[in-house]
């Protein structure tokens, strides 16, 4: 259920690390359909960011499959460069949830100064 009253900030921000809960985070504030749009966003470029920086070649399919026929998923996974695959996943996850935290923490206290101004009035 969406807030009725002021939201904290240290656990709208913790919810912004938690796998779904970011999307609870943003709905007890009524921004759900906006932080959906924006992340949608975030995550194509990070995709299209990540692809530039380790580039999917055509799979050799020699390399794919062992001498014993099996499949070597580290190679289908991680590519040539296995390093470069690593650094980009982990900088695409550090820029979601930067971009996560930003945008939870900059709505929920604009939530909470419309509750501040009830209450002066």
């Amino acid at each position: 259920m969406p807030a009725t009253g002021k939201v904290s900030l240290t656990r709208q921000t913790i919810y912004c690390f938690i796998p779904v809960m970011d999307l609870y985070a943003a709905y007890h504030i009524k921004k759900l359909r906006w932080y959906l749009l924006i992340m949608l966003a975030v995550g194509l470029a990070m995709g299209m960011v990540s692809s530039v920086i380790n580039p999917m070649d055509e799979i050799d399919e020699t390399r794919i499959i062992s001498e014993n026929k099996e499949i070597d998923w580290n190679y289908v996974f991680l590519g040539d460069n296995p390093a470069a695959a690593v650094a980009s996943f982990v900088i695409n996850q550090g820029v979601v949830i930067a971009v996560a935290v930003f945008l939870i923490r900059r709505w929920s206290k604009k939530w909470n100064l419309q509750f501040d101004a009830q209450s002066q009035n």
